[in-house]
């Protein structure tokens, strides 16, 4: 396996500049051509390591954080959708979160996609 790194710059909704750099293995699997497993993994990774910073929030009383940042993260994925469809015209009067809803309601109707969040969640 080869190591394999990228860099983002880029700005956040608010205007301010972003980069973020990452560097790891690309295992390929979801794309031969290279870089998208180590995105995929290092948005994974993020995802998962946002349980740390909420401590802090929760203690002073916003017990609804988790749920914000949850919120957030999924109106992201239903953008990602709307951008990713090859009928994203047809989406526009359909909120992120409703584009998500049926994304999930329907993920078993693509064997190959459900074999894949499978075996995600056996590892």
């Amino acid at each position: 396996m080869e190591q394999s790194n990228f860099t983002l710059n880029g700005v956040d909704k608010n205007g301010h500049a972003l980069k973020i750099t990452c560097e790891g293995i690309d295992d390929k699997e979801l794309a031969h051509f290279g870089g998208l497993d180590l995105i995929v993994k290092a948005t994974k990774h993020m995802i998962s390591s946002t349980n740390n910073p909420m401590d802090f929030p929760e203690k002073e009383g916003d017990y609804l954080i988790s749920d914000k940042v949850v919120a957030l993260y999924l109106n992201e994925i239903g953008n990602l959708i709307r951008n990713t469809s090859s009928e994203s015209e047809y989406l526009e009067d359909i909120s992120n979160i409703e584009l998500v809803r049926s994304f999930i309601e329907h993920i078993n109707e693509n064997p190959e996609v459900a074999a894949l969040v499978k075996k995600d969640n056996e590892k």
